[in-house]
């Protein structure tokens, strides 16, 4: 019982076909390796997935769960509120999620309804999550999802923070599947989300190449300078999924990257030998 396998996909709402339209031809190698990836976790079958998401209420001092039996979310934001989700989530691998984080030192903040009011934050999915969603359940998979929100915590701890992950889907004998939602740089050239930066083509090019090249560890050590000028949302998504496979040893491929819009769009798939 294991992590079956891991995936680092964007969430650019324009790659929904009701969104996008006919925008979706300049991101199609995006939206392919997305389909790929989705076909992949279906064929794995899964007890369990397990999203990370940087658009979630992101806390200063902790990671977030929203810790509902049951959470919905549509498109409204983009003007498409037609296309809507709804997915279960597995109360027991919460409870037991946030048990071991304690254990291991590191601050998660379960939230239930009344704690959401309390902060303002509707208690709904983001489209971090449902992005990538959309792709996975058109495959048809129906499994439990725990929908997990970064914390702007140091990259050791979020990493270590991975590792209560794995152990806590060893613990309860699952079989799990990651899938950390994050865009790259959004400053790769002018008219960028942004701005425009060149930092942001480093950034993402030094990225892309750890990853490919199953540097996992180097990731942490990236330069903060780069980081901060490449105006990135998905390093701390990625950096929990890389922790949670970090005592296993898993391959990658980089399936696709683009970024015509100025931010980039990288989907990678990490797999156990």
């Amino acid at each position: 019982m294991a992590i079956l396998m891991s995936a680092l996909t964007p969430h650019p709402p324009l790659a929904i076909p009701q969104i996008g339209r006919e925008s979706r031809l300049e991101v199609r190698n995006t939206i392919e390796s997305m389909e790929e990836l989705a076909r992949e976790i279906k064929e794995k079958n899964p007890d369990l997935l397990i999203t990370i998401s940087p658009h979630g209420p992101v806390f200063a001092d902790a990671i977030s769960i929203l810790n509902l039996e049951k959470l919905q979310g549509d498109f409204s934001d983009f003007s498409c509120p037609e296309v809507k989700m709804v997915i279960e989530t597995d109360q027991g691998f919460i409870r037991k999620l946030k048990e071991n984080a304690v254990t291991e030192g590191i601050e998660l903040i379960t939230l239930s309804e009344a704690d959401l009011a309390r902060y303002n934050y509707p208690p709904r999915l983001d489209h971090g999550v449902m992005v990538p969603l959309y792709f996975i359940l058109e495959t048809g998979l129906d499994v439990p999802v725990i929908p997990i929100t970064m914390g702007l915590l140091e990259y050791e701890k979020l990493f270590r923070f991975g590792g209560v992950i794995d152990r806590t889907v060893e613990e309860l004998g699952l079989n799990a599947i990651i899938v950390a939602s994050g865009d790259l740089s959004h400053r790769l050239k002018p008219g960028a989300p942004a701005g425009y930066n060149p930092y942001g083509e480093r950034f993402d090019r030094e990225l892309v190449e750890l990853l490919r090249n199953r540097q996992y560890r180097a990731v942490l050590e990236m330069d903060r300078l780069t980081i901060e000028k490449a105006g990135e949302c998905g390093l701390r998504p990625i950096i929990i999924m890389l922790g949670a496979i970090d005592r296993r040893n898993f391959t990658s491929e980089v399936k696709s990257y683009e970024g015509p819009f100025g931010v980039g769009y990288a989907v990678v798939g990490f797999y156990p030998e």
